[in-house]
């Protein structure tokens, strides 16, 4: 007998070969015992607990991305010289909203029902919706251009607003020294920088120049259907009075870049890409706090990062990678039709490329000085 084992019961001592003890009869197999302790581990409340937790994380994570599923990129079978010389087509009109975005930016696009205008070069060239049949129409800088169809208008190095009576040619200063202009045909309204940048609406059936406002006044967009003015004020805040300058509502704050889609509003801050309806009510778009610009085309959102344009739903959902260029360069966009007019330029060349790209990451080169680029989906 061995004076080291002992029933692991009662403690009766047992032979080396004894797997039974001859007093409680308790079996001493280990093995045994190892079966019975896993029969008896799924006994356990706590497993169970666990159990039922890990199933319902896992059935949320299953609806929530049947919602919301990742898309994965799809560009690494296209040909991407295809992509570069891709053939593309405007085909709708710039929305009047991105448009004014737009003037509150570069303002170097405009597209009507049949024509392309462009600001390439010092230049003002007119293509047709197929991008082709290539015209020159002035040959000195201009922005905030229209066609009305009877005139054209723009703004001039010197900013003063010109309108010009295509037949004939002849020419009439309307405005001098003025910015931000919004031509919602009959009425134009502007920023005047001669009057503490305040804001002016020039009525053309009437002539009569009325002041609105008497704040500094930036980046402004007309809503005529609700009769309001969004603009930036010098203290980076988001304002909204009505035409005739009443009920003024400070809807943000630490903003200089928006855009409007007719119902909310889109602002840029150092946290990102912010909602806002226009009773001030705010909600997170997008988080990065080094976006620059924002504007809408087709119902997406469009931002710029640095040397990277993003796309998205208007929820901040689906983003997309559309398009970057090597980090010597920079770029910037503004909207054209449905697509979007991409300038890039690199570094110490002092050339500008230009380019018109759809949101499904095809582009077509406007001109042949353009670095390479990239697009893919995140």
């Amino acid at each position: 007998m061995e004076e080291n084992k002992r029933c692991k019961k009662c403690g009766a001592p047992l032979l080396a070969d004894e797997d039974r003890c001859p007093i409680c009869d308790t079996v001493q197999n280990n093995d045994h015992d190892q079966i019975n302790e896993k029969k008896n581990y799924w006994k356990n409340p706590i497993i169970w607990t666990v159990f039922v937790v890990l199933l319902i994380i896992s059935v949320a994570i299953n609806g929530y991305l049947n919602v919301n599923p990742i898309e994965l990129a799809d560009q690494k079978d296209v040909d991407e010289q295809a992509y570069e010389d891709a053939v593309l087509t405007i085909d709708e009109e710039t929305s009047q909203y991105a448009q004014a975005t737009n003037n509150n930016g570069l303002a170097v696009s405009y597209v009507n029902k049949d024509k392309v205008y462009i600001v390439m070069n010092q230049e003002l060239i007119a293509y047709d919706k197929q991008l082709n049949n290539r015209e020159h129409v002035y040959d000195f800088a201009l922005t905030d251009f229209k066609d009305d169809g009877k005139y054209y208008y723009y703004l001039d190095e010197n900013n003063d607003y010109y309108r010009v009576d295509k037949e004939s040619k002849s020419e009439d200063v309307l405005l001098t020294n003025v910015y931000y202009v919004q031509n919602l045909g009959e009425k134009i309204y502007y920023q005047k920088d001669s009057d503490n940048e305040s804001i002016y609406c020039l009525d053309l059936s009437t002539n009569e120049d009325k002041k609105i406002n008497d704040e500094v006044s930036y980046s402004l967009i007309i809503d005529e259907k609700r009769e309001r003015i969004f603009y930036v004020n010098e203290n980076s805040e988001l304002i909204s009075i009505k035409f005739d300058g009443s009920d003024r509502r400070a809807l943000a704050s630490n903003t200089n870049t928006y855009t409007y889609d007719g119902e909310y509003l889109y602002y840029i801050n150092d946290k990102g890409l912010i909602k806002c309806d226009l009773d001030g009510n705010h909600s997170d778009v997008y988080e990065n706090n080094n976006l620059q610009l924002v504007n809408i085309v087709d119902d997406h959102l469009v931002v710029h990062d640095g040397n990277v344009i993003y796309t998205m739903t208007l929820e901040g959902k689906k983003v997309k990678k559309l398009y970057t260029i090597e980090s010597i360069g920079k770029l910037t966009f503004e909207v054209v039709g449905d697509k979007l007019l991409v300038l890039t330029s690199i570094y110490q060349e002092g050339n500008i490329g230009y380019e018109v790209v759809g949101l499904d990451g095809k582009r077509q080169i406007l001109e042949s000085d353009i670095p390479e680029i990239a697009g893919e989906e995140i």
